[in-house]
């Protein structure tokens, strides 16, 4: 569609175009004649969303504006939440509820009497707590909750008051400034009054709502680490109680120490039980040389049962001293056992001395000095053999330690493993348990929405918007409704346009014919336009006649439609009355069924010889112009030049088939403003099986302005704007 086109369908239907939207901006003129007048009111919060801090951030925490974004939609729909819209509902109703006359600041007079219509006295009375604003707001959202049907409801859901949630909610607007944390709440209300309250009740209604969804983020979070870590430190105390209990009931001070001691100890004790015994195996060894070398006297000494009780006594008496030294006795009774052995040495030696009286041995070693060395190693023999009896005594008890320290170690290993397990899940969950209360006070922290700009009272209306109203009631009456020809056109199916003939139909174009009905023909020269289009027909027709049969003396040309009411009838008269002034005589054949014929065509030419012919079954099967004639008495036909044929519609009736193939032109009328279908394209298929291709198209009923690509420039009165205008778009057609 080009701008010609264009122009053509507003100016076809300029009356319209002007009628509707007037009609439509009337209408708003009438509607919004008693528009009342709306106030606003404005405030700006900062949230700290983008740029606050947090007690969580070290410095290098970046901004995600991804996050942010999301954490202003969250507080945005929280504003926007039916559950905030309903406690700001709530609060309105309360404050104006306790007002016992109108007040500018709260509710203005109209709005006092309006609430007087949806609340009487006896049903405010028990709706309010006289006074007292915040427990009224508690009674009035234990009423709503009650029950599905009661006042508070009906006056939520009442479109007409203060108090609906529907206007409430259109009446917020909420957006956020820029990149900036600001977020901007804008109300309106067409009460100065309840515009002002309602927006600072909101304020308070989504910042307490928010706080609370934040706070419950964390909330169950640190409640759930408070129980875990409860639970923690209860097996943490019950595996120490454990260890503890074992420590007593065993007597463990300090395992790992004690088990070093004991092993320190042991260690001593082998060391000097085998550094002891190397002493007793030398003074066996020694005395055993001594013996060797001495004289009988001494088997009678070593025989003497005084010295060996003697000895006895010298070796118990040396057990004790050994044994209370290493179990760390008394130091007085260590000495006194020290100074019985001395005395026992003593003793031993004196009677030694009376029962050897010889000075010399037999290897001339002196008696005396080999006495002395043997007491002296006898003494060293009873004193080790003493000693060794406590070792290996202490041995034994050192084996019943390690019996009894050995799975000891394992239990105490097992237990304090326990402990280091529980301590471990202990301080895990003592460290998230900090995390989430360093969380929660962050969050406490972020939710600390602060007021900026604080709601003033708006002392002046808006500018009205009915002049706004108005203009756009016109603007889309006009847009629609010319909306509606444009779509109207572009779905249009008929053959409007010559151009489209050969392209839809796939046949050539003989011409086409203006149509008449509904036009001015004072302000349009249709019927100048149609003789020079039918002259044109001529000419195309008597030049195809020519080209199939320059040497023929009688023509047949067929005159046919697929469709009724297409014109044919018309055509084909003003090709006979055409072609009858050229030479000799025309016959015009034409079916029973065809309408509107021209009764003196005949008459007025006496070169015309018209015959209606009956469509029978046998029409099918006629083989030549007689069998039209034969029921007909026409005269002669022997200086007949041009035979026209009309031919019933192709859906609904026979044809003559013969005469069609024999016929040197065949002519479809089509409709311009009807729609051309597949069942169209199907009867001409089955027709055009007969012309071997001697068809063509004339395109009947086409608006005058569509016919320039044939014809020119239209002969129609236009003013001097429309010429500019056509000039400046263009002579192109669509």
């Amino acid at each position: 569609m080009n701008l010609i086109v264009f122009s053509r369908i507003i100016l076809k239907n300029a009356r319209w175009l002007i009628i509707f939207p007037c009609l439509l901006a009337g209408a708003v003129v009438f509607f919004t004649k008693d528009m009342p007048k709306e106030y606003e009111t404005q405030t700006t919060i900062y949230t700290g969303l983008a740029s606050g801090y947090s007690i969580t951030d070290d410095g290098s925490e970046r901004i995600d504006n991804f996050k942010v974004s999301n954490a202003f939609d969250n507080l945005i729909t929280t504003i926007k939440s039916r559950e905030t819209v309903e406690e700001v509902a709530i609060k309105l109703l309360a404050q104006h509820l306790l007002l016992k006359e109108p007040d500018p600041n709260i509710l203005s007079k109209k709005g006092f009497e309006k609430l007087a219509e949806l609340v009487p006295m006896d049903d405010r009375a028990k709706l309010i707590v006289p006074g007292d604003f915040n427990k009224t707001v508690k009674k009035l959202f234990s009423v709503k909750d009650s029950s599905n049907k009661n006042t508070v409801r009906d006056l939520l859901t009442y479109p007409g008051s203060y108090y609906y949630i529907g206007s409430i909610s259109g009446s917020i607007t909420v957006m956020r400034k820029n990149a900036s944390d600001m977020l901007e709440m804008t109300f309106k209300s067409n009460d100065a009054g309840v515009c002002w309250n309602g927006l600072k009740f909101y304020i308070d209604a989504f910042s307490s709502r928010y706080r609370g969804i934040k706070g419950s983020e964390t909330q169950n979070v640190v409640k759930y680490f408070e129980q875990q870590l409860q639970h923690a430190f209860g097996v943490l105390q019950n595996s120490e109680n454990k260890l503890r209990d074992f420590g007593v009931n065993n007597k463990i001070i300090n395992y790992y120490e004690q088990a070093k001691f004991v092993a320190e100890s042991k260690e001593d004790l082998s060391t000097d039980y085998y550094k002891e015994k190397m002493k007793l195996e030398a003074a066996q060894k020694a005395t055993t040389r001594i013996e060797e070398k001495m004289n009988n006297y001494s088997d009678f000494v070593g025989y003497n049962e005084e010295l060996v009780t003697l000895r006895q006594d010298l070796a118990n008496i040396n057990f004790k001293i050994t044994n209370a030294t290493i179990y760390k006795a008394n130091a007085d009774e260590i000495a006194e056992f020290r100074d019985q052995a001395e005395a026992i040495k003593i003793k031993l030696k004196e009677k030694a001395r009376d029962y050897y009286e010889f000075n010399n041995s037999i290897e001339w070693v002196p008696q005396e000095s080999l006495l002395n060395e043997w007491l002296s190693k006898i003494v060293e023999l009873e004193e080790s053999k003493g000693r060794l009896q406590v070792f290996e005594l202490r041995m034994k008890q050192y084996e019943g330690i390690y019996s009894e320290f050995a799975p000891l170690g394992s239990t105490l290993g097992r237990l304090e493993r326990e402990i280091s397990v529980n301590e471990k899940e202990y301080l895990s969950v003592l460290h998230g348990l900090n995390l989430a209360k360093l969380r929660q006070q962050s969050l406490e922290m972020s939710n600390n929405l602060k007021v900026i700009d604080h709601p003033f009272f708006p002392l002046q209306p808006l500018p009205s918007k009915r002049a706004l109203l108005i203009i756009a009631s016109f603007v889309l009456g006009l847009v629609l409704l010319l909306g509606f020809y444009i779509s109207k056109e572009m779905m249009n199916k008929s053959l409007r346009y010559p151009d489209k003939v050969e392209t839809i139909l796939g046949l050539p174009l003989l011409n086409a014919i203006p149509e008449k009905q509904g036009i001015n023909t004072k302000l349009v020269g249709v019927d100048e336009v149609a003789a020079s289009l039918m002259q044109q027909v001529l000419n195309e027709v008597f030049i195809d006649l020519r080209q199939s049969a320059p040497h023929a003396r009688n023509y047949l040309i067929a005159v046919f439609s697929v469709k009724n009411a297409e014109g044919k009838t018309f055509f084909a008269e003003e090709l006979v009355k055409k072609l009858s002034r050229i030479r000799n005589k025309v016959l015009y054949l034409f079916p029973e069924t065809s309408q509107n014929h021209d009764e003196k065509i005949m008459e007025e030419n006496p070169k015309v010889i018209a015959s209606k012919y009956r469509v029978v079954d046998e029409l099918i099967d006629y083989n030549g112009i007689s069998d039209f004639l034969k029921e007909n008495e026409s005269g002669p036909t022997d200086d007949i030049s041009y035979t026209i044929l009309e031919i019933p519609e192709l859906k609904k009736y026979p044809i003559p088939s013969q005469l069609i193939s024999m016929a040197n032109l065949s002519i479809l009328i089509v409709h311009a403003q009807k729609s051309w279908t597949s069942a169209d394209k199907f009867q001409l298929k089955n027709y055009q099986k007969l012309t071997e291709g001697k068809v063509k198209v004339i395109l009947n009923h086409v608006e005058p302005d569509l016919l320039e690509s044939i014809y020119g420039e239209i002969p129609k009165k236009r003013s001097a704007f429309r010429k500019k205008l056509k000039m400046v778009l263009g002579g192109q057609k669509y």
